[in-house]
């Protein structure tokens, strides 16, 4: 690896980065895609961490922000998706640990799908398909049903 080259690659990704926040996942494929090799780009990204340009902790925190109401997910899928989005695998841990639990996430899917549901009546068919959305969201069928009773019965989760 030549020192002009991680040098010449520190300042791409800095140029992309801009003042968005970018994970070392996105940038290290950004710089790989402009030309430069894998470690090259693997290098820059070290020193771009190192520098704070690059803090996969506040963009896990940005994807974990986009993912409320009706897009909230599970836990084990708000992991897929944090890897998706070039999150390191070091910070996942600590991002699911601000993460709640299942049962009020699901509760809180439900109650963006439904609002008022406890005042409602909802068909067998109805739960069905409030189940299979919870499910699309990483949710077992089991904690869904389980959410659900509790909101019937107007009980906290």
């Amino acid at each position: 690896m030549d020192p002009y080259d991680i040098s010449e690659a520190v300042s791409a990704g800095i140029r992309h980065i801009g003042i968005a926040v970018y994970s070392s996942g996105k940038v290290r494929e950004y710089l790989i895609r402009k030309g430069y090799d894998p470690g090259t780009a693997r290098s820059a990204v070290e020193q771009l961490v190192e520098r704070e340009y690059i803090d996969d902790i506040r963009a896990g925190r940005k994807v974990l922000a986009s993912r409320v109401g009706k897009k909230q997910e599970s836990r084990a899928l708000i992991s897929q998706r944090l890897s998706a989005a070039g999150i390191s695998r070091d910070c996942i841990p600590t991002l699911l640990e601000e993460c709640d639990d299942d049962k009020v996430t699901c509760r809180r899917l439900i109650e963006a799908l439904c609002p008022n549901f406890s005042e409602s009546v909802y068909s067998e068919s109805d739960i069905r398909d409030i189940i299979s959305v919870a499910s699309r969201r990483g949710y077992s069928a089991e904690t869904a049903s389980s959410v659900i009773r509790l909101l019937i019965n107007d009980l906290p989760t």
